[in-house]
């Protein structure tokens, strides 16, 4: 591991270093974002992810361009922590743990540590654009850049409670 670090030393800094900080086995993760790949992580101890749907997203932004989803969420006050997925039908939220226990909003997922499967492919982060899964937004460092769970269910408000 020492000469990937040397190889990549990104890996043990900033969003790369936090994101697997408490994985058991955060080499695995530094490998594959070493190649280019996505890394699985698991949700519920660092983090929870919220998925929507792109569809979903777009149509309260009344856009698919990127600048305009971004400037959605940042007018929300969440300037962090978002994925989109590699086939751009999804977006994800990175949200504070035990966030997925109390979470309700229609027409979204939460993974977490309650949920049975809560494995999330993150990509490298510090891509940006496609191809592949992207950070919308930048990727977290510390636990203040998660996005904040009540902006993002008041963001979402217009989706009825299930």
């Amino acid at each position: 591991m020492t000469s990937l670090l040397r190889l990549h030393p990104w890996l043990a800094t900033g969003p790369a270093a936090w994101l697997v900080s408490r994985e058991v086995h955060p080499g695995v993760a530094r490998e594959a974002w070493a190649k280019g790949l996505p890394a699985t992580l698991r949700a519920g101890i660092h983090f929870d992810a919220v998925h929507v749907s792109a569809a979903l997203v777009e149509s309260r932004v009344e856009s698919r361009e990127r600048g305009a989803v971004e400037a959605w969420f940042r007018d929300a006050g969440i300037t962090a922590a978002v994925i989109v997925s590699r086939l751009r039908d999804r977006y994800t939220a990175l949200v504070s743990p035990d966030t997925a226990a109390g979470w309700d909003v229609a027409h979204t997922h939460c993974l977490g540590a309650t949920r049975h499967t809560p494995y999330l492919a993150v990509p490298v982060p510090t891509r940006r654009r496609p191809p592949g899964a992207f950070w919308l937004l930048p990727a977290p460092d510390d636990d203040g850049m998660l996005c904040a769970a009540e902006r993002l269910r008041e963001l979402l408000g217009g989706a009825a409670a299930r």
